[in-house]
């Protein structure tokens, strides 16, 4: 899981400052309002399944055939919803005018799109058996990096950098399809019903998901939408450190999510809490020192505008962090999805009443952006703490061991 983040997440996150200085600030932000808006386009094909189908097949206990009826119902899910959202996509620039003449930028997106939806991490997640389809994602995100360097030359490629970034995520679905089938868990015909129940199931997931975008790609929909695409590319370069320290601990929670699940073993997951705490405090240190001269080091005097940005999403980073773990690594697996489900729907109302704040008086500039979203990141893990100090006072012998 470590391997496959670094080379899902990190990787293209090397290729920023190249991006950024190529491209120039203004085609960069555009570069960076289009990954938003593959992210939210995302969310809504996956449908929650990244989380309801990991828990599903990680309690049906090496059962093949229900796994694979699983498969092949969430699949069907994904596909279908994936249809309307390219759908949704295609038409986006005729909506908003000042985007028409990028309308081959935004139909290129669509790539990533489908490629995301179908490749299966979730699968192999909620199986642990991560190494199966690890091969998939690192060719995947090599290949990115690689012609992007090739072919990305000037401020004209910006049509180019989404292609390549759309064809390697369907490299990556392909490779994955190969893994399902060399694994034995090839989707199986479902009924209509069962269906309907793997995807009534996922709905919660799937709204909190909703409600986590909005805090996460949100902020820079909103600046791309409302604001400039400089106010972007100033929110953008600041977030890729962000970014970078949710990646680090990524691997934990995707690997923590279905071992708690079988297991609920509290005092193990109270050592890797405490240390993750910690550890994402000396992010924030080293951000209040350095953080100007790294911008200035990776990305160039031109984006300088994006130091106290960085500030503010670093301290966010240190609240983010150990709340992430208390969502569904801990009180998803311990059985409480809907604490950590409704956690992320105060979040995203706390979001949208920022944003409807700074619409109504005209700010619209990174830096007030960066603020509401420490502000929805502190709400959430206020929340998720308050439900699970109970768990942590309660002595729970793994039921692993």
């Amino acid at each position: 899981m470590l391997v496959s983040q670094l080379a899902l997440a990190l990787m293209p996150l090397l290729l920023t400052p190249y991006l950024a200085r190529t491209l120039g600030m203004e085609n960069y932000g555009l570069y960076a309002f289009g990954l938003s808006f593959i992210q939210i386009a995302v969310v809504f094909t996956d449908y929650g399944f990244a989380l309801s189908a990991v828990y599903k097949i990680a309690r049906a206990d090496g059962d093949m055939e229900e796994i694979k009826k699983i498969v092949g119902a969430v699949y069907f899910c994904k596909i279908l919803i994936c249809i309307f959202v390219v759908a949704l996509l295609f038409i986006y620039p005729f909506l908003r005018h000042e985007y028409i003449n990028k309308s081959i930028y935004f139909w290129i997106l669509s790539l990533s799109v489908v490629g995301m939806t179908l490749q299966p991490l979730w699968l192999f997640q909620g199986l642990e058996r991560m190494w199966k389809v690890t091969a998939s994602v690192v060719v995947s995100r090599l290949s990115y990096v690689i012609l992007t360097l090739i072919f990305v030359k000037n401020q004209d490629d910006l049509e180019c950098a989404a292609f390549i970034n759309g064809g390697s995520h369907l490299l990556a679905a392909a490779l994955g399809s190969y893994f399902i089938y060399r694994a034995g868990v090839w989707p199986k015909r479902s009924s209509i019903r069962y269906i309907s129940a793997i995807f009534k199931y996922s709905t919660e997931y799937f709204w909190s998901r909703i409600a986590v975008v909005i805090y996460g790609a949100g902020a820079v929909f909103f600046l791309g939408t409302f604001s400039t695409p400089s106010q972007v590319a100033t929110y953008s370069v600041a977030e890729q450190f962000y970014r970078a320290g949710v990646a680090v601990y990524a691997p934990v929670t995707a690997v923590l999510y279905p071992y708690m699940a079988r297991c609920r073993d509290v005092d193990f997951f109270k050592k890797i809490f405490h240390f993750a705490f910690f550890s994402a405090l000396v992010g924030v240190i080293i951000s209040g020192f350095f953080g100007g001269r790294l911008i200035s080091l990776i990305f160039g005097d031109a984006y300088m505008g994006s130091e106290n940005v960085l500030l503010i999403l670093m301290i966010t980073l240190a609240v983010a962090i150990p709340s992430i773990l208390l969502g569904y690594p801990f009180l998803g697996a311990m059985g409480n999805a809907a604490a950590a489900n409704r956690s992320v729907f105060i979040a995203g109302a706390f979001q949208v009443i920022a944003f409807l704040i700074l619409y109504f008086f005209g700010f619209f500039s990174a830096l007030a952006v960066a603020s509401t979203v420490f502000i929805a990141e502190t709400s959430v893990f206020l929340y998720r703490i308050k439900h699970a100090i109970p768990y942590f006072r309660k002595p729970i012998l793994g039921e692993c061991q």
